[in-house]
């Protein structure tokens, strides 16, 4: 969704209230949302304001997804929002020269758009990819899967042993003792 700048009145646009709540759940058609597999916007909210040509993009959305457990593979809804603020600055104004340019933190709110107008679609999906998780569990208490056996120890017990597999470290234990 693209509004453009000349657009956006003195006290701002609120944007889905004047373009319509139906384009929420599209808005992230065309993300990878990795980790998850499946994830659409369930709520969002957006106002734009203009100040001198750069705008103040204030809002929050609430998503939604779905993935594996990254610990037992069963299928597992995630929720996840936040409220956010960004300063979007024409890119005439960017940083210029094309060499190195240090970032300072005030500089990681601040973005940059054609001069002309503002993508909506761009704003929320990098909002969600800040947000979403970088691993997924059913639940806190998620036991797993046997490494031995390939049991879901979620549902049923697993008779193999856990203390009989040797981990990657275990010849480094002896490793001083025989270089004496």
């Amino acid at each position: 969704m693209y509004i453009r700048v000349s657009e956006i009145p003195g006290g701002g646009l609120d944007v889905f209230a004047s373009r319509g709540q139906t384009s929420i759940p599209r808005i992230l058609e065309g993300m990878d949302p990795a980790p998850l597999t499946k994830c659409r916007l369930t709520d969002a909210d957006l106002v734009l304001t203009v100040e001198s040509g750069e705008v103040w993009a204030e809002g929050s959305f609430a998503a939604e997804g779905e993935a594996p457990c990254d610990r037992c593979s069963e299928p597992v809804v995630v929720r996840f929002g936040k409220a956010f603020r960004s300063f979007l600055s024409p890119a005439s104004r960017g940083p210029g020269g094309g060499g190195p340019v240090e970032l300072h933190e005030e500089d990681l709110d601040v973005g940059y758009y054609d001069g002309t107008g503002i993508e909506v679609d761009d704003i929320f999906w990098e909002q969600v990819a800040l947000e979403l998780p970088v691993k997924v569990a059913c639940s806190e208490g998620c036991r797993g899967i046997c490494p031995k056996c390939g049991a879901n120890r979620n549902r049923e017990a697993c008779s193999c042993e856990a203390a009989g597999t040797p981990g990657p470290f275990d010849v480094l234990k002896n490793l001083k003792g025989k270089k004496e």
